[in-house]
């Protein structure tokens, strides 16, 4: 009974009150991540999206730079791993499906976070001038970038 009413009370207060949608990390091989940034009035302010194609290439798609083009790069299967091993590093599974503040703000950034998996699981959030407090996102652009600017693999 407590938990419905501190649910209906974080809904009311413009909080997400979902904690995050799995307790463990999905067990099968990551497949897609996607994170992007981006303003209220201007298209992605960072944009990443690593993704294996039906033939089997990986492929990364990512901006390097704020508001930047998106470049594409096929990767290996490696690239997928890492990304794998910071989700599961950062407990990016147990993000709440949506951040807000506490207060409406009509002006800011946006952000969108998906990852699925080769079970068929996947991860989902999203917020508005809100995210989690860990630096899971930091360290998942740094990679990419990382990546991205690497000479040919």
């Amino acid at each position: 009974m407590a938990w419905m009413f501190i649910s209906l009370m974080s809904s009311w207060l413009g909080m997400a009150s979902v904690e995050g949608i799995f307790s463990r990390m999905p067990k099968g091989d990551l497949v897609m991540m996607e994170y992007s940034v981006s303003g209220t009035m201007r298209g992605y302010q960072y944009y990443a999206c690593v993704e294996r194609q039906e033939n089997g290439v990986i492929m990364l798609k990512a901006t390097t730079e704020n508001y930047g083009e998106i470049i594409e790069k096929k990767v290996d299967a490696p690239v997928l791993e890492h990304l794998r091993d910071i989700i599961k590093k950062y407990k990016m599974y147990k993000y709440k499906e949506r951040y807000l503040p506490l207060f409406h703000v009509t002006d800011g950034y946006m952000w969108n976070f998906r990852a699925k998996f080769s079970d068929g699981e996947s991860i989902s959030s999203h917020g508005s001038n809100a995210r989690p407090k860990d630096d899971g996102f930091k360290v998942i652009q740094a990679y990419i970038t990382e990546v991205l600017t690497a000479d040919s693999r």
